[in-house]
């Protein structure tokens, strides 16, 4: 039997936390209380804004394995609170144009954006997994809101045993997603981006991702019914950037077929799942 060393679990860093909550939170409610016009114009002045606070600067390279404890509460802020700014795409590229050049309406603006570099296109996708894991806590908090102050037959929509049950199995999708992506990013952050095991993990949590953004969307459409369509609700936004992200995170890994192939693949070399996953999910050896 190899002894098995953990792996470290990944810790962003709490007070560029609390700082990009604030700040994005702030900078949403603005652009999105004002929008109308020349939008590209008022996203312009979005970037300005967050590069004034500092938060372009966050990662320094794809391999910055410190930066990724403070560029992934950045990440996870911006998606929270659905700003209309590509932070991943910035933070993995620098490049200033094509993080504003989307349109925030439309689900599959940006999908096909991939970075030159094989650096590049890494951290993008594990920027893309902490996107995708807060746009699902936001929508599920949302939707727990709704239900608890609407009211249907003379009570709150979260009595009913089906909300319930529907809710739940989205939380079980948000915490499975979250895991997976802290997973992968914690292997980046202890081990760099050329990590062996890494490709596996980011291919796994693509998958789980791939998975728990469709049955939080329609869990959370589902209990809102028309109103979560509206453009002026923050649903119908955090609905686009999962489609948008999910579609350009399978596109960063080949395709969703190309990751459960390469799965399936280190499975049957390995001699077996569990071997697959302790190996993966661990450092220094494997399990047997």
């Amino acid at each position: 039997m190899t002894r098995q060393t953990t792996a470290p679990l990944f810790a962003p860093d709490p007070v560029v936390a609390e700082a990009a909550e604030r700040a994005f939170a702030d900078l949403a409610r603005r652009y999105h209380e004002h929008r109308g016009g020349n939008e590209t114009a008022a996203r312009e002045k979005l970037l300005a804004a967050v590069e004034e606070l500092g938060f372009a600067e966050a990662l320094a390279a794809a391999d910055d394995r410190e930066g990724w404890a403070q560029a992934a509460p950045i990440l996870r802020a911006q998606a929270r609170a659905a700003a209309p700014i590509d932070m991943a795409w910035l933070l993995a590229t620098g490049e200033r144009a094509a993080a504003i050049a989307y349109d925030p309406d439309c689900y599959d603006a940006g999908a096909g954006l991939l970075p030159a570099r094989e650096g590049a296109r890494i951290a993008l996708a594990l920027g893309r997994l902490q996107q995708i894991g807060a746009a699902m806590e936001a929508a599920l908090a949302l939707t727990l809101r709704y239900v608890q102050e609407r009211k249907q037959f003379g009570r709150p929509l979260a009595q009913f045993q089906a909300i319930q049950h529907s809710l739940a199995v989205a939380a079980e999708e948000v915490a499975a997603t979250n895991a997976a992506a802290d997973g992968a990013l914690a292997c980046a952050a202890t081990e760099g981006i050329a990590a062996a095991r890494l490709a596996f993990l980011l291919d796994a949590a693509a998958l789980v991702a791939g998975r728990g953004v469709e049955v939080v969307r329609d869990a959370c459409h589902q209990a809102h019914g028309a109103i979560g369509f509206t453009r002026e609700y923050a649903l119908a936004r955090h609905s686009l950037d999962l489609l948008r992200w999910r579609d350009n995170l399978f596109a960063l890994r080949g395709g969703e077929l190309a990751c459960a192939e390469r799965l399936g693949d280190r499975a049957l070399a390995a001699g077996g799942l569990w071997r697959t996953v302790t190996a993966a999910m661990t450092a220094g050896g494997s399990h047997d």
